[in-house]
């Protein structure tokens, strides 16, 4: 008898959440403020250009 031990149909690694990837904004934390992702450069490593509050990904 054979078991499936490995990915089932439609099991495979999925696609990124909405916001990964070049495309995208990062926003404030603290004031709501967004600009453009920067690529090379993670949100969280940005800070705010109105209040200096770390920015996260939308």
């Amino acid at each position: 008898m054979l078991y499936n031990r490995g990915r089932g149909a439609g099991q495979g690694r999925g696609r990124r959440t909405a916001g990964a990837g070049p495309e995208g904004n990062c926003v404030c934390t603290s004031c709501g403020e967004k600009v453009k992702h920067q690529p090379g450069t993670p949100c969280n490593q940005m800070k705010c250009p109105k209040c200096g509050a770390p920015m996260v990904r939308e």
